[in-house]
Order: C-alpha cells, then structure tokens, then sequence
C-alpha cells in the first residue's frame, strides 16, 4: 500500500496507486501520459466499461477509468494528446464515462523539428477537457487558445516537458484554491509545482525514479516561491 495523501509524490506505475485511491477524492487530472507505453499490471478488468478499454489494443489509455472513479462527481480531466492518437484518448474517455468539452490548443509560438521537407512545421500540441458530471469553471469561461512558448532543449528535464507558465494557466482556470489536482503522468512535475504555487493541493506518480526526484525538487522550489510571496496570488 503506498501511503496517498495532498503532497505526495509516489514513484510507482500509476495503474497500481489510482487504484489503491478513494473513490470521488480528486478535483482534477491533469496529466500529459506516454502514447502508446504498455503496462505492468495484473488485475483483471472486471467491469463493463473498463472491459472495452482494456480490449482495446492501446493499453496508454488504461488509466482512464481509474481517473473517472477517483474524481469527484463535477470534476474534470485535462488530458494532453498528439493529433494522430487524440481521438483513442476522446473515445476512451467517453467510454469510461467522461463528456469531452473541448479540445485546448496550445499554440507553442515556436515550430518543432519533423519531417522538414516532407509534413507541415508542428506547431501546437493539443489537450482535450472532459468533466464528470456538471462542471462549472471556476474562473470564467477562457479561450481555448492557449500561446505559450515552447521550452529549448537546454531548458528541458524532461522530453515532453511543459512550460510553467502553461500549466499555471490550466490549473487557475480549472480549479480553485484548495482544490485536490492529481497528476498520474508527473514526469518532472510540472504540473504539481503550479498547483502548489497557485495554493493547490496535489498528488503525483511517476514511474521513474530519477524524474520523481526531479519533481519533488521542483515542487519544493514552487512551495518556497510561494512562501516568499506571502502565499499571496504572484
């Protein structure tokens, strides 16, 4: 049993702790998960809906359901994606229960690399909204828009790193302070230090030792910031 309270950050696969987690405890998911990474987990699929998911040949969007129970009824996800495997993501959360809202672009100012003489330049990432229930923003009704610029290489900790003023942006405009984020996928915790910085409780699991090292040094930083400033709105 791992020990799941507002401030932890558990190296473990998420599969295992989302499960180990009380039904209707969370606010909100924000996650940016791997595409199509399998995982290593023995339970077996016993419900209906789960069943169609754990069918499906993709296992990355397992957690799905387990997102969904956890939640609180009137709470929300925010699921980052990549155009070629955003609708297996929309699919899965209608299945598992979720009403998709609305798909966020995040316009990175800056293009990627790619095919550079054979595809469009990538420009934008996308992170598809969906709600459990009735879901009120907390904060007015925000563009789907997003500009944001990308950060370089030299900036990164992790390969799909988001910036911090991005996930900043996500966590005041789904949630209100005090409320429970959960971050299944934390990678480097980007996520976790806006919510800690911007008065939120949070929740992380990473896999990886190393990036959940990362993480709790990141959200250490985001908590000191916070302190600095009085635990005033920065």
């Amino acid at each position: 049993m791992y020990d799941i309270r507002p401030g932890a950050i558990i190296n473990a696969d998420c599969l295992t702790v989302l499960r180990q987690m009380d039904a209707g405890s969370v606010d909100m998911v924000i996650t940016d998960p791997p595409y199509g990474v399998d995982y290593q987990s023995t339970r077996a699929a016993k419900e209906n809906r789960k069943d169609k998911i754990a069918g499906d040949k993709r296992p990355f969007i397992w957690w799905i359901y387990d997102a969904y129970r956890v939640l609180k009824e009137g709470g929300g996800v925010l699921c980052f994606s990549r155009w070629d495997v955003q609708q297996t993501f929309i699919d899965a959360l209608k299945i598992a229960g979720f009403s998709v809202k609305s798909v966020i672009v995040w316009d990175r100012v800056h293009h990627g690399m790619g095919d550079l003489k054979g595809s469009f330049a990538p420009r934008y990432d996308t992170c598809i909204f969906a709600a459990k229930g009735r879901y009120i923003l907390p904060n007015g009704r925000p563009d789907d828009v997003i500009q944001c610029q990308r950060l370089n290489g030299a900036e990164l900790l992790h390969p799909n790193e988001k910036p911090a003023a991005l996930m900043r942006q996500l966590v005041e405009a789904t949630t209100k302070p005090g409320a429970l984020v959960l971050d299944p996928f934390a990678g480097s915790g980007s996520t976790l230090a806006a919510a800690a910085l911007t008065g939120r409780q949070y929740i992380g699991v990473e896999i990886d030792p190393e990036y959940c090292r990362i993480a709790q040094k990141k959200v250490q930083d985001a908590l000191k910031t916070r302190l600095l400033k009085g635990g005033i709105d920065l």
